[in-house]
């Protein structure tokens, strides 16, 4: 699916009005949930993300390496998501198509396999998950504190749309740092449980 730069850029600060608008304290969206659930290149990503942060409509959260962890809408892009028309002549993009609040059009985002509930794949992506820490080659030690954040996030993303998104990107930014050869099991799940939690449309 192809999009255009005016789709993807309304379609990130739609993600992150969401985003603050269910939580209010949130640090922004993690940088690979973004991807993910905007499902295009990193440097298509990053270009448009760097172009709404120049217009002020977005703050990034960097790192040592240069790269972006967290976007977080700012007052200005709250202001354009919730009056558009008015800034119809500066930014052309505001009268894209976004994919992140109109319902009925293909979601943005497949992961999920439909024939079991959303519960049952939790389970199994994070018993994978158990299973390679237990046969992983390192101390007992750091696989108790891999598995104590495992639970951690298993637990918060059984909670469905009572989820705290804070503690889902705690325990996941900890988990990449951590343990990233648990995150191809864990991924797809992560990102749908973060979808539900934000009550943006699903692939079940």
């Amino acid at each position: 699916m192809t999009v255009s730069d005016n789709q993807v850029l309304l379609d990130i600060l739609e993600l992150l009005h969401k985003n603050i608008s269910d939580d209010p304290a949130s640090p922004g969206v993690d940088r690979a949930i973004t991807q993910a659930t905007l499902q295009i290149l990193p440097k298509e990503m990053d270009d448009n993300m760097s172009y709404l942060a120049e217009r002020n409509l977005v703050a990034l959260a960097g790192t040592a390496s240069g790269k972006w962890t967290f976007a977080k809408i700012t007052t200005d892009g709250i202001d354009f998501i919730d009056n558009k028309e008015r800034y119809e002549g500066k930014f052309p993009f505001s009268q894209a198509s976004s994919q992140i609040q109109e319902e009925g059009q293909e979601k943005v985002f497949q992961t999920v396999q439909p024939q079991a509930s959303f519960p049952e794949q939790i389970s199994n992506a994070f018993k994978q998950a158990s299973d390679q820490v237990l046969g992983a080659k390192i101390s007992s030690g750091e696989k108790e504190k891999i598995e104590k954040q495992l639970k951690s996030l298993e637990k918060e993303l059984l909670k469905t749309k009572k989820a705290d998104l804070g503690v889902i990107q705690k325990d996941w930014e900890w988990l990449k740092k951590n343990a990233d050869w648990v995150i191809p099991a864990l991924a797809s799940v992560v990102l749908e449980g973060i979808r539900v939690a934000l009550d943006l449309p699903t692939s079940a």
